[in-house]
């Protein structure tokens, strides 16, 4: 299955099946919108593995208190994976979660992409919007992320 497959559909395609009820097999991720952020730090155009220390590193802190342990690998129970588009020339982008779904091993997040307005006097700035989305973490082996228009933003093997 190639990385914009899922049902047999390419992305546009699977965003109107998921938007309509989606395919056989498939339920409902309890997703969660973890960060939002307009100027983020260290984080790649596509999908990337994040956890809470590095979500801090996104925003340009640090957590004050990391003497918790680690938990054993397979144990974690939720899974923090950060979008991104890259660097943007002004301000007024940015991702909105819409809906995640699974199917079989695979997690299928639905993002909005927001642009500024035509015509919008914005400053020449670049920005680099990110989301960080937590998922559960049982059963997934693989993300993948589309917009709303079915345009692939990345996949994961996990």
């Amino acid at each position: 299955m190639s990385n914009a497959d899922l049902c047999g559909w390419r992305p546009a395609a699977l965003l109107a099946a998921l938007l309509l009820g989606g395919c056989a097999g498939e339920q409902s991720l309890n997703a969660t919108t973890v960060l939002s952020y307009d100027q983020c730090q260290g984080i790649d155009a596509g999908l990337t593995r994040v956890d809470y220390a590095q979500v801090a590193g996104i925003r340009g802190s640090t957590l004050l208190d990391m003497s918790r342990p680690e938990p054993e690998a397979g144990n974690d129970d939720l899974l923090l994976i950060a979008v991104s588009r890259g660097r943007q020339p002004t301000p007024g982008y940015g991702f909105t979660l819409e809906e995640a779904r699974r199917r079989n091993g695979t997690a299928m997040i639905s993002l909005g992409w927001r642009t500024p307005e035509s015509g919008a006097v914005l400053p020449q700035v670049l920005t680099h919007p990110c989301l960080v989305v937590g998922l559960p973490r049982s059963g997934i082996e693989r993300v993948e992320a589309v917009d709303s228009s079915g345009t692939e933003l990345g996949s994961l093997d996990l």
